[in-house]
């Protein structure tokens, strides 16, 4: 226990010391740190070392110098979602600069110090104090990623800034887009995981077909003489295997453009993201 006691204590002290001096900073400079927008590509990992719905923590840009690589400014988690795909985001919260960490349990990034949670598809803070601040603050800065045919993966650059936010909204312009009077699939990340019965509903609401529904199934597991609720992850292409579902937190949908961008102005969903492959 005294590993895990110390960084949750140099993360709040940490986060402390930045909260006091906040306010005597140009949030324009970040303290003393360079521009990450800098054209860089970085190996970080092999994605075949990773097990779905994991994560390791890597520094960005690294140096090679413990003692820089090790400036908060500099963490970054990458996270292998359930689905296989990967996702790498700052580790600084938008709210007060804390670390968080990735719970599989869950599937949702947490900060220790305020509670703030975000969703691992797109940064978005979905709970805490996070969550109610303005667009674009609301969302963590993510490393645009590349991966190779020997499934070495990148990091090739930044979007948004450390400690502030990023434009997550650009999803919607590839659908504003598209061509009016085609079908388009996108992807549609759920702020809250939905009973399959509402995930119907909401299919069935804004006129849109089901093409797939990413979510979980729960059991109870007997672990040294407790009893604990585990997750399996499925992913269901009919409505038949989405009712199997105890939540559904994702959903693949096909419609017209204008359909979708009406779901994506629903409370429930956070946005939609135009699948190209």
């Amino acid at each position: 226990m005294a590993g895990p006691r110390r960084n949750i204590l140099k993360t709040f002290f940490g986060a402390s010391l930045l909260a006091a001096i906040a306010p005597f900073l140009s949030w324009g400079g970040f303290l003393y740190r360079p521009n990450r927008q800098e054209a860089l590509r970085q190996r970080i990992a092999n994605i075949n070392d990773l097990q779905p719905n994991s994560r390791i923590t890597f520094a960005f840009p690294a140096t090679g110098d413990p003692k820089i690589d090790s400036d908060p400014f500099r963490q970054y988690g990458l996270i292998r979602l359930p689905t296989g795909e990967v996702k790498a985001y700052s580790k600084v919260c938008v709210h007060l600069w804390c670390l968080w960490d990735y719970f599989p349990s869950s599937r949702e990034m947490q900060c220790p110090c305020h509670g703030s949670v975000y969703n691992p598809d797109t940064g978005v803070a979905i709970r805490g104090p996070a969550s109610f601040q303005p667009y674009p603050t609301n969302a963590l800065p993510e490393l645009e990623l590349e991966i190779d045919a020997q499934g070495n993966i990148f990091a090739k650059g930044l979007k948004g800034r450390v400690g502030y936010g990023r434009e997550y909204r650009e999803f919607l312009v590839p659908l504003q887009q598209s061509p009016p009077d085609r079908d388009v699939t996108v992807y549609v990340p759920l702020r809250t995981p939905l009973a399959a019965n509402a995930a119907r509903s909401l299919i069935t609401e804004y006129n849109v077909q089901l093409v797939r529904a990413y979510g979980y199934r729960e059991r109870q597991v007997t672990r040294e003489g407790r009893t604990v609720v585990e997750k399996d992850w499925l992913v269901g292409e009919t409505e038949t295997e989405m009712a199997e579902m105890d939540g559904v937190y994702a959903l693949d949908i096909r419609a017209k453009p204008a359909e979708a961008l009406k779901l994506a102005g629903d409370r429930e969903v956070i946005t939609v993201m135009l699948r190209t492959a």
